[in-house]
C-alpha cells in the first residue's frame, strides 16, 4: 500500500531522530535518506526485472488477473524489503558499522514497514533470514519470490547473485565505507563482466538514487543480464 509523502517524511524524521539518539551521532537524516531512497530504488528495479522485463521477453501471463497481480506485487515488494533489511543488517554486523545489528533490524523494519514491521508474519520471515548465512539467505529469498511471484522463475539466475551485492553497496556507501562498496562492485563484475562495458556508466558506482538509463545499473536490465 502506497503511503503519502507526508507520512513518508514523518517516518523518516522519526527514524533519523532515533538513529541520532541511539548512536550519539548527528548524521541520521542523511543516512536515513540514503538508505530509504536506495532501498526503494532497488525494490522498484528488482520488481521491474522479474515482471516488466520478463513480460517483454516472454509475453504476458494471461492466467494472472489484475486483482491477483496487485496482491502478488504487494507481497513481492514486502519480501524484497525484508530481504534487503536482513542483508543490510548482515553487512552492518559483519563490518561493525554499529554496535547492534539487531537494533538496526528493528529500526529499518519501522522505517520501511512501520506497524507492519511488528506483525508475527514479518517477524517470522525476518528471523528466518537472520538465522541464515549469505548463500542460504540468498536461496531462501529466490525460493520465496518464485513462490509468490512465479514470473520471477524466468528471470536470469545471475540477477539473484547480483542483488545481495547491490544491497551491500548501498549499505557500505551509506556508512561511508567506499572501499567495501567498490569491492562489492568488483565482485558483481566478476559475476557478469558485461556490466563494465556500458558506454554510459562504465559500470561505476552511482550516486544515491541514480540509475543508468542504458544498462539499468545498479540492477541491470534483461539484455545485460543475458549478455555473453
Amino acid at each position: 500500500m502506497a503511503i503519502s509523502a507526508e507520512v513518508r517524511d514523518q517516518r523518516r524524521r522519526e527514524a533519523a531522530a532515533a538513529f541520532n539518539e541511539h548512536e550519539q551521532r548527528q548524521d541520521g537524516p542523511r543516512l536515513v535518506s540514503d538508505l530509504a531512497d536506495s532501498a526503494r530504488l532497488l525494490c522498484d528495479a528488482l520488481f521491474a526485472r522479474i515482471h516488466v522485463d520478463v513480460q517483454q521477453n516472454f509475453g504476458v501471463d494471461s492466467m494472472l488477473m489484475p486483482a491477483s497481480l496487485l496482491r502478488a506485487e504487494a507481497q513481492t515488494r514486502r519480501e524484497i524489503d525484508l530481504y534487503q533489511i536482513a542483508e543490510s543488517a548482515a553487512w552492518v554486523g559483519e563490518r561493525g558499522y554499529l554496535g547492534s545489528s539487531q537494533w538496526y533490524v528493528e529500526w529499518l523494519l519501522h522505517l520501511r514497514l512501520a506497524d507492519e514491521g511488528t506483525s508475527p508474519e514479518v517477524l517470522q520471515s525476518m528471523s528466518r533470514y537472520l538465522s541464515q548465512a549469505f548463500d542460504a539467505r540468498k536461496r531462501t529469498f529466490s525460493d520465496v519470490l518464485h513462490r509468490v511471484f512465479p514470473e520471477a522463475r524466468r528471470a536470469p539466475l545471475v540477477l539473484f547473485q547480483l542483488f545481495p551485492l547491490a544491497i551491500g553497496i548501498v549499505t557500505a556507501t551509506a556508512f561511508g565505507d567506499h572501499a567495501t562498496a567498490e569491492e562489492a562492485r568488483r565482485q558483481q563484475i566478476e559475476l557478469l563482466p558485461a556490466i563494465a562495458g556500458c558506454r554510459t556508466c562504465r559500470g561505476r558506482l552511482l550516486d544515491v538514487g541514480e540509475t543508468c538509463a542504458v544498462c539499468g545499473n545498479p540492477l541491470w536490465k534483461y539484455s545485460w543480464l543475458t549478455a555473453d
